[in-house]
């Protein structure tokens, strides 16, 4: 050990080679650390991943940290989430559990605004705590304003403002191109100067421009071709997702799932992502939390409306953090979510991962993480990720905490034949 005080932690990353960390003193790690000729080493206890954990102000629990034979709680840094997240793994990393473990934490250890898309309504149930939890902390959790709005009859109708939409997210939404579409386009325009509200009463705004001329009657058709009369996102006399989500809700879910026409869920994206870049000078902090980030987010948009929803997700990464829009990003592979978006993550919490292809992409992407360790991913077990970035008192390889909530994205087990189901059950009694 180097003479003077304090002890220099090393990370080691192989059997030859390693990084240092810092010099550990009195709760602090200094990261400056003089040149040394020689040092005796010795493996780290649980009180030095601890103390690492207090130097860095760590304090949201998600897990066990195994470094060689020594395992503490592993804690995130809180500070840390006022940067972008990626979270990868593939299907059947735990990727679900691991991101209600972390929705869960923050709730519990932050008073982070949190909005919540949600294409497979895997979080739809955020709400509900399991029973074997600690009565302090379900109590907490009930306490929270959590908000599930979708279109089962149980929640909150899941809606979207039309009206209040800048004109081009309007456009996008009915497929209409200033240029290509210049009459019905302008005939829309003046319809709004007009103060007729649309699509907020579509079934009556058709039938008057079916009575009309040529150029009404083209824009009537559009409306129906596009199948707008059936949505049933118009907001009307419900409060929109939007509405929700800056009128103060703690958390809010928005259950994308279910709707006939999937344009439906990604305009009322679109227009939540318009309303907060349109209060971003109000400066109030707000969590977006994008799970299966390639359908809202993806690499090659697809459509008007996707073409905006990227557009300004691409705006938000590369502006957003000072305006206190960050993202929380998950997804099965690096390379089907928009590369500029990826770039200007600073967390990185990666899973299980088979394809070398996909891991060296993250190699690739996130220099802040050592490779030796994101190169193990393949050998991952279900629920095992590694942590790295600002959001991290160190790269960390983790073991997922329990659920707190009723996870809603689990897997459907294989029916078995009688005999073995109840093998099975006598193994699992054991």
């Amino acid at each position: 050990m180097e003479e003077g005080p304090g002890e220099i932690v090393l990370q080691a990353l192989t059997p030859r080679t390693g990084s240092v960390l810092g010099r550990l003193d009195d709760d602090r790690l200094d990261p400056d650390v003089a040149g040394w000729a020689r040092l005796d080493a010795r493996p780290a206890v649980a009180d030095t991943l601890s103390a690492i954990h207090r130097a860095s102000g760590a304090q949201i629990p998600v897990g066990t940290w195994d470094a060689g034979s020594a395992s503490s709680a592993a804690l995130l840094r809180a500070s840390g989430f006022n940067r972008h997240t990626f979270l990868c793994g593939q299907s059947g990393s735990g990727k679900t559990y691991a991101l209600g473990v972390l929705l869960e934490q923050l709730l519990l250890g932050t008073e982070l605004p949190m909005a919540v898309l949600d294409p497979n309504a895997d979080f739809v149930r955020l709400a509900e705590t399991r029973p074997d939890v600690e009565a302090d902390v379900a109590a907490r959790l009930g306490a929270a304003d959590i908000r599930v709005l979708g279109r089962e009859p149980e929640r909150e109708p899941l809606r979207m403002r039309f009206v209040t939409m800048p004109r081009r997210a309007q456009a996008a939404v009915l497929r209409l191109d200033p240029l290509r579409d210049r009459a019905e386009y302008n005939l829309f325009l003046d319809s709004l100067s007009a103060g007729r509200p649309p699509l907020e009463g579509v079934e009556a705004y058709v039938r008057t421009l079916l009575g009309g001329g040529t150029d009404e009657r083209a824009l009537a058709q559009r409306i129906q071709n596009l199948g707008l009369p059936e949505w049933e996102v118009f907001a009307r006399e419900d409060r929109s997702a939007a509405e929700v989500v800056r009128g103060g809700a703690r958390v809010t879910v928005l259950d994308l799932a279910g709707f006939d026409d999937p344009r439906a869920g990604s305009a009322v994206s679109l227009d939540l992502l318009e309303n907060l870049w349109a209060g971003r000078h109000e400066r109030c902090p707000q969590l977006l939390v994008i799970d299966e980030a390639h359908n809202i987010c993806p690499a090659h948009p697809v459509g008007e409306i996707q073409e905006m929803l990227v557009e300004r997700l691409v705006q938000i990464a590369g502006e957003g953090r000072k305006y206190g829009l960050w993202l929380l990003l998950s997804t099965q592979r690096p390379s089907k979510v928009h590369p500029q978006v990826l770039s200007q993550c600073d967390n990185l919490m990666l899973m299980r991962m088979n394809s070398p292809a996909d891991v060296e992409e993250v190699v690739d992407l996130f220099g802040f993480a050592p490779p030796e360790m994101l190169r193990r991913a393949p050998f991952f077990r279900q629920g095992e990720a590694v942590f790295a970035g600002r959001f991290a008192p160190c790269p960390m390889r983790v073991r997922m905490g329990r659920r707190l909530t009723v996870n809603g994205g689990s897997d459907v087990a294989v029916p078995l034949a009688p005999a073995a189901a109840a093998a099975t059950a006598d193994r699992d009694r054991i």
